[in-house]
């Protein structure tokens, strides 16, 4: 099992006297005990508010980490001020006072402390700054002390390509070899100052692993109705177990039982993007509260979702415009109202498997029952939605859907 998120945002400077312009990129990702409850708040909400926003045409795999989106728009927030902190902070549900942005940090923190010898996670906060450009030392000192960011001085007026392949680099090494041109051609150019980068990867072990000789060959029904045959997994063991009247939800833990899948299956004839007009946060927190752990037979099907967008346009359909725009005010990073976002770019890769295995046998396997089974039958045979959360502060660090495996 492996997950790897990034996620950038960039800004160009306003035009300003001499029309000089300046661009300031970002891409992010993190994780005061006090705090952290209401950052985990504004992460799952953002989650789901940007899973509205995106579940358009929703008959194709998607995967987004918003424990990385909401960091990465922290880290500028701490530069922004009047209507563009405004309207960041309702955007990403930030809290406006002093130590939330700590909170963040502590989130990313509390998720590396889950770390074992079967669990692998790093997370990487950087800063790249243009060379003779004068960033204050209060932003800095923030961007440190919040998110912990190292800072790197490259030189986007000589060579943009160079610093462009430079940074995509740094990311694809973060991330295991994953995550790889997240920033695309044309993306940096000489009027590019700053640029704010993260990543997260994570690997972890099932704690009831799939045997892989039970891997076989069965049918997964599309959104069209159609099928294909593809592998699936399977095991009759103990899993948080949650069924409600339209959906079903199945919680897989992770070794150390501090990181979990949950999948939520739609009932039997409900198409998937029908089903998402109705699933919400308040869902989401029913059924973390409401599962229990119960005996469940297990179908699920391997598989690898990958997705990379721009956020610019779906940000700014869900309200965040100013950030983008002429008037945005970000004189919290360089003393001056001269920068503004001109674009955000999201990666993610995920893959489920049996740990360390892609053997499966081509055959089919029908399951009928004679009578009532004494436990629980979860069969992931049509699309559903997962997430991948940290257990102990209930934060959603990937959220997703699988159309198609």
């Amino acid at each position: 099992m492996m997950f790897e998120f990034y996620s950038l945002t960039m800004i160009n400077l306003k035009t300003i006297d001499m029309k000089k312009l300046t661009s300031f990129v970002l891409a992010v990702l993190a994780g005061t005990v006090t705090h952290a409850q209401s950052a985990s708040e504004a992460i799952n909400t953002f989650a789901f508010d940007l899973y509205n926003g995106l579940k358009v045409g929703g008959n194709e795999n998607l995967v987004y980490s918003p424990f990385s989106i909401s960091p990465a728009f922290g880290m500028v927030t701490l530069g922004a001020k009047g209507e563009t902190l405004k309207q960041l902070n309702a955007t990403f549900h930030f809290d406006n006072k002093p130590r939330f942005h700590q909170s963040l940090g502590m989130l990313q923190l509390n998720l590396l402390s889950s770390t074992s010898d079967d669990i692998t996670i790093t997370v990487a906060n950087k800063a790249w700054m243009q060379s003779d450009y004068s960033i204050l030392r209060s932003y800095r000192k923030n961007l440190k002390k919040c998110y912990k960011a190292a800072m790197y001085r490259v030189d986007f007026i000589k060579d943009p390509e160079l610093s462009r392949q430079t940074i995509n680099l740094a990311v694809e090494y973060d991330t295991k070899q994953h995550i790889k041109n997240l920033l695309p051609q044309g993306s940096i150019s000489e009027l590019t100052r700053l640029v704010l980068t993260n990543a997260i990867y994570f690997k972890g072990k099932w704690k009831e692993p799939f045997e892989p000789e039970k891997t076989k060959e069965r049918d997964f029904i599309l959104s069209d109705g159609s099928r294909i045959k593809h592998p699936f997994m399977s095991t009759n063991k103990t899993f948080g177990y949650f069924k409600a009247d339209n959906f079903t939800a199945l919680e897989m833990d992770y070794t150390g039982e501090e990181l979990s899948m949950l999948v939520i299956l739609p009932k039997e004839g409900k198409p998937l993007n029908e089903f998402e007009k109705t699933f919400t946060i308040e869902n989401y927190n029913e059924v973390v509260k409401a599962i229990e752990p119960q005996k469940t037979l297990v179908f699920i099907p391997r598989f690898t979702v990958e997705s990379g967008f721009s956020m610019k346009k779906v940000l700014g359909e869900m309200g965040l415009t100013i950030p983008f725009s002429d008037e945005a005010d970000f004189s919290g990073i360089s003393g001056k109202k001269d920068l503004k976002i001109s674009n955000a770019y999201h990666k993610a890769f995920i893959e489920v498997s049996e740990e360390g295995t892609t053997a499966a046998a081509a055959t089919a396997v029908v399951v009928a029952m004679k009578s009532m089974p004494s436990f629980n039958v979860f069969d992931a045979n049509r699309p559903f939605i997962f997430i991948l959360r940290h257990k102990p502060t209930n934060t959603i660090l990937f959220i997703g859907r699988l159309a198609k495996p």
